[in-house]
């Protein structure tokens, strides 16, 4: 069940690409298309991503990879979002392992009716924000420069939300990344020990990372000889005994 997961946030985001691709290659028709419009954002970003979450009824996800501005442009949201969580709202929030380590978001865990909302990933992913399952933001660079894309097409919004929502759910929790950090654990190796705790193939769990499978596997071989492991049964016992990875949480709180 964890490996068909998997494979299916895979081929999500592969269906995403391609359907941003597809855009991109359309040219100007795609700005005028009702329900995907491509827009270029500009220093007014922040602001822009700010109105659209003012009007969120029941639930937003919002995921962070390689933001476009610096964090303080989202300082604003995060109290937005404080409040809707406080409103009894549903908040997710994915990051990116490089972004919550370059950010600090350690500093974020005391708050925990906060930081509990907050989890990471180590798959690749556009930076994501779906309001309400009716309105869905994807913002990148395309070919170096900043695209965003704002989408209530059926199919694209619907892949764009079961994308982030179930990467969300089977991330990390953020106090769960902190600790592995404090271990001296980087990003792969983390991503070994949770694809092989969650009994993920050598092949999905490569894709999920875009890289090769013969790269997942050296990872993998770096983590037994780390630990001293000889076999992956070995691996996952060890990493139990010394408490780096909890049993993971599914349910979509």
């Amino acid at each position: 069940m964890v490996e068909d997961v998997a494979d299916l946030l895979v081929r999500t985001r592969e269906l995403l690409d391609s359907a941003l691709s597809r855009i991109d290659s359309t040219g100007s028709a795609a700005e005028e298309t009702v329900d995907i419009a491509r827009v270029i954002p500009r220093d007014d970003w922040g602001e822009t991503l700010q109105q659209r979450l003012r009007g969120v009824q029941v639930e937003v996800t919002i995921a962070i990879s390689d933001p476009i501005q610096a964090r303080r442009e989202y300082l604003d949201a995060d109290a937005l979002l404080r409040d809707f969580i406080a409103a009894g709202k549903r908040v997710r929030i994915l990051v990116s392992s490089q972004y919550a380590d370059d950010h600090d978001l350690e500093e974020l865990l005391p708050d925990h009716s906060f930081s509990d909302r907050i989890r990471v990933t180590y798959t690749k992913f556009h930076n994501t924000m779906v309001i309400d399952g009716r309105l869905g933001v994807v913002w990148t660079h395309v070919n170096g420069q900043p695209q965003a894309y704002f989408a209530t097409e059926f199919a694209l919004l619907g892949a764009i939300h079961q994308f982030v929502t179930q990467t969300w759910a089977t991330a990390l929790p953020l106090q769960d990344h902190v600790a592995l950090r404090h271990r001296g654990f980087g990003e792969m190796e983390i991503a070994v020990l949770r694809f092989l705790n969650a009994g993920v193939t050598d092949e999905v769990a490569a894709r999920r990372l875009s890289v090769s499978t013969r790269t997942y596997r050296r990872y993998l071989a770096d983590v037994m000889i780390r630990l001293n492991a000889a076999t992956r049964f070995q691996l996952g016992a060890r990493a139990a005994e010394l408490g780096l990875l909890k049993e993971d949480v599914r349910a979509d709180a």
